[in-house]
């Protein structure tokens, strides 16, 4: 007993630590990562909670759920859903219950790394990669966010697991469980299928076929035609595959989705794979990659080096499909810490047997045990450091304001900070957005001129009433946009932060 206890209190430790930081300033409004993305999920949930919400008064249920129905599909809302469920459970809005979600899913992803250290016994490694996975210090930030990302990285890490354990046992119920994950993985955002596609390839092809208990050579053959490698296939494919033709096909939901994400021309320019290493290893950590990239070759089995290696391939497809996303979306890195934590599995037994090997192994545990323990204390005080620098809970007054301000059921189109997401949430004020730079550089990426984007822009303001200005920098930047309102319309409102131009009435 006393044996088991010293073997699970690290673990005890490591998942209360890893949770109770990221619970620290639970309230806090999602501004501290991505909050157009956060944002943009919290107004889909609201939405879904609102339509069944009976006692809400009219104007808000109705602008709501228009809010909701706006907005682009781009992959299932489960997490929306999972969060307005909470939210009539509790009877009310409340942003910190996906926050709390996104960090339970991640100590389950933590979890699904300890069980596949023991899946090849090396439990102490699997420890190593759960701290790195738990206290990673962009990690501690985005698995608190409101977005699919935890969840599929959750799901992914217990997949892989499951995949290693399948191959262990050869099992059908282990073949279920793989599928399912893997399957659950790709429904809650499709990305996951490149790395966790690539994994189960790689088991599958080199995975050793056993005769009475023994390895023997790879069979190839037996492999591709193993009747649980094909339920596993059917249960990883076929939610996607239904939820795409239903979405491409049936209801069309999905098309819109199809442009701005392919640009084959950045695999050219030398800077893409520049910018590329520098946004993975500033995120995942330079050393930990490369170690990552040298544990694919110490697995001990073949089938689980055929996995490490399917599973870094398909990140490099990945990253080559989504160039434009991989070097200007810091959170399209994030299956990047699953597939690290796991290849640094068995880069850390072979540390851990060296030391077991060594004279005074008890006094270079004692200084390993050490030297992790205040790096992981530095690394969660200084997460602790930047959440508590900003407090973001004067947004709902701040963009409050607006509700009074514009009059409803008005036109508006604006220039604001995070694509007006604040302004529909907070104020609840729709608005079409005047695009800026970054917008114009994807735009003349997928083949349209500047001149075509100037005149859509300007095309915006036929049948408006209002153009709102909250980003006051960006409209200063644009001395042609500002030299054409103020020549043209009168001022419908000023104040602190704000300018409002009454596009009925000309000047």
């Amino acid at each position: 007993m006393p044996r088991r206890f010293s073997v699970y209190l690290p673990l005890i430790l490591i998942l209360a630590l890893g949770l109770g930081i990221r619970l620290y300033d639970l309230t806090d409004p999602p501004f501290d990562f991505h909050p157009t993305r956060q944002l943009r999920s919290a107004l889909i949930a609201r939405g879904l909670y609102y339509a069944a919400l009976d006692d809400a008064p009219e104007w808000q249920r109705e602008t709501a759920v228009a809010q909701w129905k706006r907005e682009a599909v781009i992959e299932p809302p489960v997490m929306e859903r999972l969060s307005a469920g909470v939210y009539r459970l509790l009877g009310t809005e409340a942003l910190w219950v996906p926050r709390l979600l996104s960090s339970l899913f991640w100590m389950l992803g933590a979890g699904a790394l300890l069980l596949l250290g023991r899946e090849v016994g090396a439990w102490g490694a699997g420890v190593l990669a759960a701290v790195y996975f738990v206290f990673l210090p962009y990690g501690m930030i985005a698995s608190r966010a409101f977005q699919p990302d935890p969840l599929m990285v959750a799901l992914m890490a217990g997949a892989l697991w499951a995949a290693v354990r399948w191959d262990q046992r050869r099992t059908m119920k282990a073949a279920v469980l793989v599928g399912v994950l893997a399957g659950a993985a790709i429904f809650v955002k499709t990305v996951a299928i490149f790395m966790l596609g690539g994994a189960l390839a790689g088991l599958v092809l080199f995975r050793e076929s056993r005769i009475e208990d023994r390895k023997s050579k790879i069979d190839l053959r037996s492999s591709i035609f193993d009747s649980q490698v094909w339920l596993v296939a059917a249960l990883v494919l076929l939610p996607t595959a239904l939820y795409y033709v239903y979405g491409l096909w049936i209801d069309g939901f999905l098309r819109q989705q199809l442009g701005f994400r392919f640009f084959p021309e950045m695999w050219r320019d030398p800077a893409f794979y520049i910018r590329w290493v520098e946004m993975a290893t500033d995120i995942a950590g330079f050393l930990v990659v490369l170690a990552g990239l040298v544990g694919v070759f110490l697995w001990r089995e073949r089938a689980q080096r055929g996995l490490a290696a399917g599973m870094w391939l398909g990140y490099v497809a990945y990253s080559l499909t989504f160039p434009y996303h991989t070097i200007t979306h810091d959170y399209y890195q994030l299956p990047l810490i699953p597939l690290a934590a796991i290849s640094l599995i068995p880069v850390g037994a072979l540390i851990l047997e060296g030391v077991a090997r060594l004279e005074g192994r008890k006094w270079a545990y004692a200084a390993l045990l050490g030297a992790v323990t205040l790096g992981v204390l530095f690394k969660v005080w200084d997460a602790r450091v930047i959440l508590a620098r900003e407090d973001f809970r004067e947004a709902e007054s701040e963009w409050g304001v607006y509700l009074e301000l514009i009059p409803p059921g008005a036109s508006i189109i604006a220039l604001t900070k995070t694509y007006g997401y604040p302004l529909a949430y907070y104020g609840w004020v729709d608005a079409d957005i005047w695009l800026g730079e970054n917008d114009e550089e994807l735009r003349v990426l997928a083949g349209q001129s500047a001149e075509e984007f100037e005149a859509n822009q300007y095309a915006k303001l036929e049948g408006r009433d209002y153009f709102l200005i909250t980003n006051m920098g960006a409209y200063d930047e644009q001395p042609e946009l500002k030299a054409y309102l103020t020549g043209s319309f009168a001022v419908f409102a000023a104040g602190d932060g704000y300018l409002v131009f009454d596009l009925n009435t000309p000047k």
